[in-house]
């Protein structure tokens, strides 16, 4: 792609949610009633997704509980014979109903292909783990409950390395406790490196390219142990994810019955609550819905791709050459490599046992403010793929079919758009005909805009106390520090989601959008976390917080 082409697709989004966002101030004048019924739709189409995502958001919450619920270990152990495990599932879902029917049926169905292949099936206790932590400048505290949660796990801990690959530009106190956490904990795994990536010239500063350089020594370490490929899974994860006891087995397991186990990753939901009630109210909101949106995706893996922690096999990372050292958004972008590599066939396997992370919190309010702005526009920044998408899409005719090469730039366009625009026309929309048109104030219409867009909006609290309800459910035991009075905080927070919304929703992605229009490519940002507890962990089965 020519860079004058190249151009045209960054400014494109950019220039369309502009377009959105001024043609209500443009048509206000001279078609305001066009911008009244514009608005009344358009709260009606977010009215029936409200209702379709609090849907998605009780299945994901319902997955979560069975998937933590579970001993995978067993159900790993049961894979040995597949032939006996296929008629245990059998029998199992015909005794009952419902979704665990359906689960169990779709469980049956994976398994009987695999055993109907007997050249697909791989042995559990043949697959190693590598859980791979880029640190920077992270606390000990923070490395160590990782690392800790990884050792806590229920699977064998001597098919599981920890690798932690520390930034030089971090400084000797980020490599001190790199070394302080691999002379606590080495004596627990199969074995533990840690490793300083140089600070490389000609290479953006990014998490993809400390991973890259990772990924090559990691790959020597496997060629040195004799080990195959695909019988390595890689965690690419971040330094302050801790993985649920029941993980590890859950990825081997669901590995191990999957057909082209190789062309596919490996997506736990993340669950930003390791300290959840440190963040002030609006920052927890936010860390709360990037968590459902995640869990939301995973009820649809047709739309799931990779996000900030997931699996791979180390011959799928070799295939694609491991992450991308320039971009910012290298998650995605693994995806995408591994799909146009594939040419689609590469899919995302959605692992419900989740990992639990921080939420955005700095050393003061505004400290901690700035950070989640920052930290969302650099995740909004993720539409610097859509020119490469589109590039794509011209480039594998031929080899893929027309909805294969058109699906993911349709879907990068509309969902950023939608990012950076929606919470924006909900909130102001349906004022702006009657603050600059004042003939139309005196029509029917405009005296009854107001009042049916507020009678559309407040039928969607029911997806907010939907919300509300799971962040109950999934919200980690109270800590000792904080008195009763915290809990009736967590329920009043809801209050703030339209702020959240804005501010944290449509004007960063609006900020990323414009950056790249203009030019002004973004550079990757660490987020700052803080705790000022110990990390609490993942609860699915209930609230503890009497």
């Amino acid at each position: 792609m020519t860079h004058s082409a190249r151009r045209f697709w960054e400014i494109l989004p950019g220039a369309t949610s502009w377009l959105i966002l001024s043609m209500p101030f443009i048509l206000s004048f001279s078609w305001p009633a066009g911008v009244a019924y514009f608005i009344i739709l358009f709260d009606t189409y977010w009215l029936v997704k409200a209702f379709v995502m609090g849907g998605h958001l009780l299945s994901g919450y319902f997955h979560l509980k069975r998937a933590v619920a579970i001993n995978w270990l067993e159900r790993c152990q049961q894979t040995e014979d597949l032939s006996k495990w296929s008629d245990t599932l059998f029998r199992q879902f015909h005794l009952v109903k419902g979704f665990e029917r359906n689960k169990l049926s779709d469980e049956w169905e994976q398994v009987e292909k695999i055993r109907a292949l007997p050249e697909e099936q791989k042995d559990w206790r043949e697959v190693h783990h590598v859980f791979l932590y880029p640190i920077y400048k992270e606390s000990y505290k923070v490395i160590a409950a990782s690392v800790a949660a990884c050792k806590n796990s229920n699977y064998s801990k001597d098919k599981v390395t920890i690798l932690l690959t520390v930034e030089a530009r971090g400084g000797e106190i980020a490599l001190a406790n790199a070394q302080k956490v691999s002379d606590e904990f080495k004596s627990s795994f199969r074995d533990f490196m840690v490793v300083v990536h140089p600070d490389e010239q000609g290479v953006g500063k990014t998490k993809g390219a400390n991973g890259y350089f990772a990924g090559k020594i990691l790959q020597k370490y496997i060629d040195n142990q004799g080990i195959s490929y695909d019988n390595v899974m890689v965690h690419y994860f971040d330094s302050d994810t801790m993985p649920h006891r029941e993980y590890l087995a859950c990825v081997t397991y669901n590995y191990v019955v999957n057909l082209d186990r190789t062309f596919k990753s490996y997506q736990p939901v993340p669950l930003f609550n390791n300290n959840l009630w440190d963040v002030p109210a609006i920052n927890r909101l936010v860390a709360l819905g990037s968590s459902y949106w995640q869990m939301i995706e995973s009820t649809r893996p047709y739309r799931l791709i990779n996000f900030s922690s997931q699996a791979m096999s180390l011959k799928t990372l070799v295939d694609i050459d491991f992450f991308d050292r320039y971009v910012v958004s290298e998650d995605s972008k693994q995806f995408y490599s591994a799909y146009y590599h594939y040419n689609g066939n590469h899919k995302v396997v959605p692992i419900f046992t989740p990992v639990s992370m921080d939420a955005v919190l700095g050393k003061n309010i505004w400290d901690t403010l700035r950070a989640q702005y920052i930290q969302k526009r650099r995740w909004a920044w993720g539409i610097e793929h859509f020119s490469y998408l589109v590039e794509k899409f011209f480039a594998k005719r031929g080899q893929m079919t027309w909805k294969e090469r058109i699906i993911h730039p349709l879907r990068v366009f509309e969902g950023h758009i939608a990012w950076s625009t929606s919470s924006l026309i909900i909130v102001l929309g349906g004022w702006i005909p009657l603050l600059l048109n004042p003939n139309f104030r005196m029509t029917v219409l405009a005296f009854n805009l107001p009042v049916l867009a507020r009678n559309l909006l407040s039928i969607t609290w029911l997806g907010i106390i939907i919300s509300a309800f799971v962040s109950y459910k999934l919200l980690p035991p109270r800590p000792k520090s904080y008195n009763k009075w915290k809990n009736i905080e967590m329920f009043a927070q809801w209050i703030l989601v339209p702020i959240s919304g804005i501010f944290f929703g449509s004007i960063p992605a609006l900020d990323s959008e414009t950056r790249l229009m203009l030019g002004k490519y973004l550079g990757f940002a660490v987020t700052h976390k803080e705790r000022k507890s110990d990390a609490a962990g993942i609860l699915v089965e209930g609230s503890k917080n009497s």
